[in-house]
């Protein structure tokens, strides 16, 4: 049985180079889909199929099943001279060099790669090793959105031993690793991240997220202030915030003891944040306010007030109307709910 798929893969594979020699890339496809059907581990197989997804000008497709063959078989030097090939084709000679330089660095007596690399014009420019990684971390995250997280780990990987200092393939790993359950992974490819990129929003997030569920949450509090002073339109990441900082406020801040003196200094901190557009700052110091009078139509018109401020309409007018219940005379909260309610039918934030 085995000899007998070899020389069916065999037959397939020999009608594909012919279909590809004749520049008929439909049929090409066709006979090296065949051969990975029985062999999906075929480097061969995804080489050619790029071959004949390139003169079908599927240039996605055709980098896709070249990141697969590559992946498979780094040192076959057929799919090593097409990726090369196309990178120039598109215009992308610094890729091109990088793939040829990391072969010969492997194959050094190679002597028609060697010739190949000869051949293009001048030196690589810029960053080869960089631009090769984000090639490959793109790739990756195309076959995220294929649901092929296995392609998509390994080109991830190859991203990153192409440039260390990647931090958006950190973060991918992180969260692929998140998903599938590995928070001690995940955390290790966050961190790593962090150190790489500290401002970069999206990381900012997934560490908070991915902290929060590891039970760190003075980290994540404070990851995610930081991002939300980049994202403050963010309502989902409000909400989990606001919880968090309950959460950790439970067990390191305790209100016991405080007079409503002390609250209305919070409530009046919180209101100077929030003219300063620091948002998640009066978040904080409302909610402590709130902990130490609960009942207090001050702190949620205040907090009302918040919600207001970034998009949250429909949470800042339960609040504001839980305010009036508690004191129907108070100005502030009858004056924006009623702005709020006049405001697009309460839809968006309103003076």
């Amino acid at each position: 049985m085995e000899i007998a798929g070899f020389e069916t893969n065999y037959n397939w594979f020999a009608k594909g180079e012919a279909a590809l020699s004749a520049e008929r890339p439909d049929e090409a496809a066709n006979c090296f889909g065949m051969v990975l059907k029985e062999d999906p581990f075929s480097a061969r197989a995804h080489s050619g199929l790029s071959r004949a997804y390139w003169q079908q000008g599927k240039t996605e497709d055709a980098l896709n099943s070249l990141t697969r063959a590559l992946e498979l078989e780094p040192d076959d030097r057929e799919t090593v001279l097409q990726c090369s090939r196309v990178f120039d084709a598109l215009g992308k000679k610094d890729f091109s060099m990088e793939v040829l330089q990391s072969y010969l660095a492997r194959n050094p007596r190679d002597q028609l790669v060697q010739n190949e690399m000869d051949q293009l014009d001048g030196p690589a420019k810029s960053d080869p090793v960089s631009d090769v990684g984000e090639f490959f971390r793109k790739q990756g995250e195309i076959q995220v959105e294929r649901g092929n997280l296995d392609h998509a780990i390994a080109c991830f990987e190859m991203a990153l031993e192409n440039n260390p200092e990647l931090a958006e393939a950190h973060n991918d790993l992180g969260v692929i690793r998140w998903r599938a359950g590995n928070l001690e992974k995940a955390l290790e490819h966050f961190y790593k991240a962090l150190d790489l990129k500290p401002e970069d929003p999206e990381i900012l997030c997934n560490s908070a997220r991915a902290l929060s569920e590891a039970g760190r949450g003075d980290l994540a509090v404070s990851l995610f202030r930081e991002y939300l002073r980049r994202r403050p339109e963010d309502a989902n990441a409000w909400d989990e915030y606001e919880a968090l900082v309950r959460e950790t406020a439970a067990v390191d801040w305790k209100p016991e003891g405080l007079s409503h003196a002390v609250a209305d200094i919070y409530v009046k901190t919180a209101k100077q944040l929030i003219d300063a557009g620091d948002f998640t700052g009066a978040a904080e110091v409302v909610d402590k306010a709130l902990k130490i009078d609960g009942e207090g139509s001050e702190a949620l018109f205040v907090l009302g007030s918040l919600h207001n401020a970034i998009g949250q309409t429909r949470e800042a007018t339960d609040i504001l109307e839980h305010a009036l219940l508690l004191d129907p005379a108070h100005r502030g909260s009858a004056a924006l709910l009623k702005s709020i309610r006049k405001c697009n039918g309460g839809n968006g934030a309103c003076a």
